[in-house]
Order: C-alpha cells, then sequence, then structure tokens
C-alpha cells in the first residue's frame, strides 16, 4: 500500500521554503530600490531632494523585512526535516519557535538594536575598498573590529548603496570617513543614522589643512599654513579653493577671506557645482564677504 501525503503535510513542509524564496526576493528588491534610487540629487546647494530619505526608508523596510524572514525560514526548514525524520512530529517546530523566542528575550534588556561606526574608504572607480564594522573600546580608548566576516558582509551590502548613492549626489570621485550606523542583534538588519545630517564624519582625501582652516574660519591657523608656504589656490577633487571653502562654511570669517584674498587667492574660480565664492557668500546671506570679494574683483 503506497503512502499518499495529506495535504496538511505537503503544506507543512512547503511553507518554510516558499517563506525562504520570499524572503530573498524582498531583500534582493530592497537592495536594488536603495541601489536605483532615482531622487538622489541636489535642490539648490545644501538641500538633498526630500524624497531620498522615504525611498532609501522604502529599501530598507524591504531588505530587512526579507532578511528577518529568511532566517526565520531558514530556521523553519531545519525543523522541517528534522520532523520528517522523526514521522512529522510537531516538536521540531516548537523547539524552533521557543529558541527565536528565548533570543529574543535573553537580548530584550540590552536592547533588539546595536549602534555601530561603519569606516570606508571609497572612490569612484574602484568603489568600497575598505568597510568595516567597528565599535568603541573605552578600556582601550580605541576602535575595535566589530562582528565576524559573513556579518559585516550582510551589513555592508545594506548600506553601501546609500553611501555610494550620497556620495554621486555631491559629484564626489572619493571619500573615506565614518558612518554611525544601527544593526539588528539577531538578524543583521542595517541603517544609518543621518546621512546627510550629521551622522558621518567624512574625510576628503585631497581635502588641504588650509581648506580644513578655511571650513572652520581659523584664521590664525590658515596664516601660519600660509606663511609655511602652503599653496592658496589648489583645488580639491570638486574644483573647490581654500577661499570657496572659506565663503561656503557657517563659520565664515570676514578676516579670514581677506587674508586669503591678501595671499593671492583667485576670486574667480569656479568649482564643478558651478559656485564661486561670491555666489556662496551671497547664498549665507553674508554682506561683508560679499563686499570683500566683489572689492577683489570677484564676479557673479
Amino acid at each position: 500500500m503506497s503512502f499518499i501525503p495529506s495535504t496538511s503535510s505537503t503544506v507543512r513542509t512547503n511553507w518554510p521554503l516558499i517563506g525562504l524564496e520570499a524572503g530573498a526576493v524582498l531583500f534582493v528588491v530592497g537592495l536594488l530600490a536603495l541601489d536605483l534610487n532615482p531622487f538622489v540629487r541636489w535642490y539648490g546647494v545644501d538641500f538633498l531632494d526630500s524624497r531620498v530619505s522615504w525611498w532609501n526608508a522604502a529599501g530598507e523596510t524591504l531588505a530587512g523585512a526579507g532578511l528577518l524572514i529568511a532566517s526565520l525560514a531558514v530556521i523553519a526548514c531545519v525543523a522541517a526535516i528534522v520532523s520528517r525524520c522523526f514521522r512529522r512530529s510537531p516538536w521540531p517546530y516548537i523547539v524552533g519557535a521557543l529558541l527565536v523566542a528565548g533570543t529574543v528575550l535573553w537580548i530584550a534588556p540590552t536592547g533588539l538594536t546595536r549602534n555601530l561606526t561603519a569606516h570606508f574608504e571609497w572612490n569612484a572607480i574602484d568603489g568600497f575598498q575598505v568597510f568595516r564594522l567597528q565599535a568603541g573600546d573605552d578600556s582601550a580608548g580605541s576602535w575595535r573590529e566589530s562582528a565576524n566576516r559573513l556579518w559585516q558582509e550582510i551589513v555592508a551590502i545594506q548600506i553601501e548603496p546609500i553611501l555610494q548613492n550620497y556620495f554621486k549626489a555631491n559629484d564626489w570621485q572619493k571619500m573615506n570617513g565614518d558612518e554611525d550606523i544601527i544593526v539588528v542583534r539577531i538578524v543583521p538588519v542595517a541603517r544609518p543614522v543621518a546621512i546627510g545630517s550629521g551622522g558621518e564624519t567624512l574625510e576628503v582625501p585631497d581635502e588641504t589643512p588650509l581648506m580644513q582652516a578655511a571650513t572652520e574660519g581659523d584664521t590664525s591657523t590658515a596664516q601660519r599654513l600660509l606663511s609655511a608656504g602652503a599653496a592658496v589656490n589648489t583645488r580639491d577633487q570638486n574644483g573647490q579653493t581654500a577661499l570657496i571653502y572659506a565663503c561656503r562654511s557657517p563659520k565664515a570669517s570676514p578676516a579670514l577671506v581677506k587674508l586669503l584674498l591678501t595671499a593671492g587667492a583667485d576670486v574667480n574660480v569656479r568649482s564643478r557645482n558651478g559656485y564661486t565664492a561670491l555666489l556662496w557668500a551671497q547664498t549665507r546671506n553674508n554682506g561683508e564677504i560679499t563686499r570683500l570679494l566683489r572689492r577683489a574683483g570677484a564676479r557673479p
């Protein structure tokens, strides 16, 4: 007498596989959404298209839900295999559910998520050459690498598309830095904290000390660097000079601008986004610096 599986037993065996497939599809769709965000562009000079954030949120939600569903489906698949070995007994499913519930209860007191920092080195040709998760070690006063390689890779494929789109929106060719991210403890679902709004620490590889001093409005440091022979008209990857850095900074200092002009700064350099020092001063509504630049021969 042949054995014909009942409909209920067939469904019990198939639903973990369906869940695994559905999770994989959601995860891939979420990653594609993050990678192909159509709204990554700037309006004006300081404002990223507001639709970027909700598109990224949708992509993060799909990828996160897919990863979670796939992880649960893997547990269910193992339970289904064990169940078949024991004549379709339900106890493997019960054990799997208890393991998931126990894990959640175990980590709940310390929080279901943790804050980490992703250190990266990127350029437009090679992509991400470095991407690693790290956490602060208070006892040693330094950073230590966090999570195993597989965990880092899963987090990386969620975070890297968001960072890369942000860099491309700024027309950057290379960028190093750190991004604060939140990662779920059980499953490596991750999202950036506040990209473009202070959640990242960026280091432009070809940004000179004079440009950094200009950004900070640090006249004394700029004076020391110029006295030591710093080139005043060096450009960064976006074609910006120290004078443009000084005029675009919220800490813009008329004394610093005057110092740079006296040192021979080219007042009409135009960066790759089309902005000159004068346009930045006007954008910042800085009348005193605008007058200084016009007296030096600045044109819009």
